[in-house]
């Protein structure tokens, strides 16, 4: 028997002077109410022991034997159905755990729910998706790694090392789901020193180019070959070094124009092209960014006669800086589009829009930014200890932002209305 039979003690009340620990004297009244029985019973194929405690029904509570009787019936019982249990879970394949992660990333809203899918469906499942979870070993790991690492890449060459490191981490995490699901006990997903890539670059030669001057910057934001509200978000990219979701989220509501020495954008929100909502910034954190005179001068054209132009009306402070012309939020891919082409109409080298956020860090340090108060700007989340007594102050930001060098060239108010 895996079992222990006790009284059921609803309460003991002690005497005066009792300690209240287990040596209670005999003077103390233990109030009883049937009995109960404790179960600590090993399962074939677990390493944990089942733990149950429960109490006995009052019928089969009258002899000592009928109590055994039982208890030896529920603990055949629990064992059978744990035994039931182990079984259905050692069926379970990879696939369909990575299905279950995935669907509680999509519950949560998780915003990386379709990258991890098509990370999984590329380069994990076709090597182990229809193994056993149970049967998952460390060599496993070690396999798809060194095969993703051989893998042709669409673009050249093999995968880049990032892409594996995502893969792996990725899969890293499903498994610790598993873990907690109780379908496994350890994670087996694990490699040796050196087997994963660095995080390195593909392309060790993109990164120094990634990058606009300032000759560049004055012509996506001062040609009138291109549309007017798509110069007004390259100026907000440019001078702010805000993520373009964020720049897609801005209202007017987060411009103060007002504020000294230099009017002030507050971004806490960004744009989810993909899934169609707004969201919380990257790293949930409120973006304080000083307004450059010159993006302040772009703004208020654009407020006072470029917006009205464009949409019928003037702006509310819940209308959107840089909206569609139907009033929605910019989607990131289409933006990526109308910015290669207007790279291209320009003569411009194609590099991606993100890069306007490095741009802005590259000039403004250039121009003599020291780093901290360049990072307040456009990572304000705290790094370290240190950070969480750090607050720059708003004069301070401003001096970052007024070093930047770039200008407006020729007149702002020739406005060019695109309709699309």
């Amino acid at each position: 028997m895996a079992f222990i039979i006790r009284e059921y003690v609803v309460r003991i009340d002690h005497v005066e002077g009792c300690p209240k620990t287990k040596g209670c004297p005999p003077a103390c009244v233990r109030v009883i109410d049937g009995w109960e029985a404790d179960y600590k019973l090993r399962v074939p194929g677990s390493d944990l022991p089942l733990r149950k405690r429960e109490r006995i029904p009052h019928e089969w509570s009258a002899t000592k034997s009928s109590r055994n009787d039982w208890a030896e019936q529920r603990e055949v019982y629990y064992l059978r159905q744990t035994l039931d249990e182990l079984k259905k879970k050692s069926n379970i394949k990879v696939s369909e755990v990575v299905e279950k992660f995935l669907a509680q990333r999509a519950a949560e809203g998780m915003s990386t729910e379709r990258k991890d899918r098509q990370r999984m469906e590329s380069y994990v499942l076709p090597h182990i998706g229809g193994l056993r979870v149970v049967d998952v070993r460390p060599r496993h790991a070690h396999e798809v790694v060194m095969a993703l690492r051989r893998q042709p890449s669409q673009r050249g060459g093999t995968l880049a090392p990032r892409t594996i490191r995502a893969a792996y981490f990725t899969l890293r995490q499903i498994f610790d789901y598993a873990v907690l699901q109780e379908l496994i006990p350890t994670n087996p997903i694990r490699l040796g020193r050196g087997v994963l890539p660095k995080k390195t670059d593909k392309d060790p030669a993109w990164r120094k180019d990634a990058v606009f001057n300032q000759e560049e910057v004055e012509l996506l934001i001062s040609s009138q070959e291109i549309a007017i509200h798509r110069r007004v978000g390259y100026a907000i990219e440019f001078f702010t070094g805000l993520r373009p979701g964020q720049v897609s989220a801005l209202t007017w509501s987060d411009y103060e124009p007002k504020m000294q020495p230099l009017g002030r954008i507050s971004s806490s929100r960004s744009y989810d092209s993909e899934r169609g909502i707004v969201k919380s910034t990257k790293t949930n954190v409120d973006h304080l960014v000083p307004v450059n005179p010159v993006l302040a001068k772009i703004l208020a054209e654009w407020k006072l006669t470029g917006w009205k132009a464009r949409h019928g009306r003037s702006p509310d402070p819940g209308d959107l800086i840089i909206p569609t012309i139907n009033m929605t939020h910019r989607d990131s891919r289409k933006a990526l589009e109308d910015f290669y082409e207007d790279l291209e109409r320009l003569g411009l080298r194609r590099r991606r829009h993100y890069d306007s956020r490095r741009t802005f860090i590259s000039l403004a340090m250039s121009a003599g930014a020291p780093k901290d108060l360049v990072l307040q700007i456009t990572h304000p989340r705290p790094a370290d200890v240190l950070d969480l007594y750090f607050t720059p102050t708003w004069e301070a930001l401003c001096g970052v932002v007024t070093l930047l060098p770039m200008q407006l060239r020729g007149s702002p108010n020739n406005v060019v209305l695109l309709t699309k």
